[in-house]
């Protein structure tokens, strides 16, 4: 009965193992594998929303390397440079800053091309006024929910439905492409609306291309705190912390109710003439006391002439009065004097 209970309890560890690991891996592993730590549109991404597909189909392709960046972006020397900025919100676009238009124009003025891709949203219910944004008055451009209206400045490389939905324009030495839905971008829309030969026309004559990850907020830190905080590792953090102290408390304690502490004093045993008492009370009868006792002295003194005497006294009294008869005994071997037979 305890081997088999002993065996359930294995049974049932191995099971709450197997399922520790199981939590762990899902917490841990499968969100990297997939890359779902990581934004909409992210090139780390395998799943339909990110854009890993393009990325490593680019780096397949000859005469083209490919990389990603998590530092701020660098200005682009040549025009065999791009860099891939995905999954931008259309919203945030329509408050730009004169800092954030600088920043892109200086990013091409040695050359090279940057590719601005918006994520595919629905318009607002409430329509957003262009004067806030200026976009506008700089880039004389007008941002709208999955299409632009530029002007002539602009050079449209696709259409949809007679609104563009793809432009570009020269800066200094170089190029801003503007793509309002980069859905034909991402993993699902590379198997789905594959459109290779607009790819083609917003890679251009690049042969070094640059998939921004450093706006995802995805950058290269010394802090492995704030890499956990980054990618949301407090939960498995939590986890092995609980194993840990589960394992220490596992150690430091029993399952079973403490033993009884032992008492302070020793605890004394009897000396050899109790223990003999106890001996012959278990093993000898009352009434057979008092022989036994003389024939254990008989053999001892076989020519005891006094032994005459003690033997008739045994036989007037030990049985009736055992108590009389020992007193007897001892006054008969109290006196002087002894007969050889």
């Amino acid at each position: 009965m305890r081997n088999r209970s002993s065996a359930w309890l294995w049974v049932a560890a191995l099971f709450l193992v197997s399922m520790l690991i199981w939590g762990l891996e899902e917490i841990v592993v499968a969100p990297f594998e997939t890359g779902e730590v990581y934004p909409p549109y992210s090139s780390l991404r395998t799943d339909p929303q990110g854009s890993k597909a393009l990325y490593e189909s680019l780096a397949t392709l000859p005469d083209i390397a490919v990389e990603r960046l998590y530092k701020p972006r660098a200005t682009l020397q040549g025009a065999s440079g791009a860099i891939f900025v995905l999954g931008v919100d259309p919203a945030s676009w329509a408050t730009i800053e004169d800092g954030t238009l600088d920043e892109y124009e200086k990013l091409v003025s040695n050359g090279g091309r940057l590719v601005i891709a918006f994520l595919p949203v629905r318009p607002p219910a409430k329509s957003i006024d262009v004067k806030r944004s200026r976009l506008e008055d700089r880039w004389h451009i007008r941002l709208g929910y999955r299409y632009f209206d530029p002007s002539p400045e602009w050079n449209v490389l696709s259409r949809r439905e007679d609104r563009a939905t793809a432009v570009e324009r020269n800066f200094g030495g170089g190029r801003v492409v503007l793509v309002a839905d980069s859905f034909f971008l991402s993993n699902q829309g590379l198997r789905e609306a594959r459109d290779t030969e607009l790819i083609a026309k917003l890679v251009g004559p690049a042969h070094h291309i640059t998939f921004d990850e450093n706006h995802f907020g995805v950058v290269e830190t010394g802090s492995v705190v704030k890499l956990m905080r980054k990618y949301r590792l407090e939960g498995a953090v939590l986890v092995l912390a609980l194993v840990a102290g589960l394992f220490l408390w596992r150690s430091a304690s029993s399952f079973l109710p403490p033993r009884p502490a032992r008492p302070a004093q020793a605890v004394m045993g009897f000396d050899s003439i109790e223990g003999l008492a106890a001996l012959l009370h278990r093993g000898i009868g009352e009434k057979d006391l008092l022989d036994t006792c003389f024939a254990e002295w008989r053999k001892s003194a076989p020519r005891e002439t006094r032994a005459l005497h003690m033997e008739t006294e045994i036989q007037r009294a030990g049985k009736r009065d055992p108590v009389a008869a020992y007193r007897a005994i001892c006054g008969i071997l109290s006196t002087r004097g002894t007969e050889k037979g």
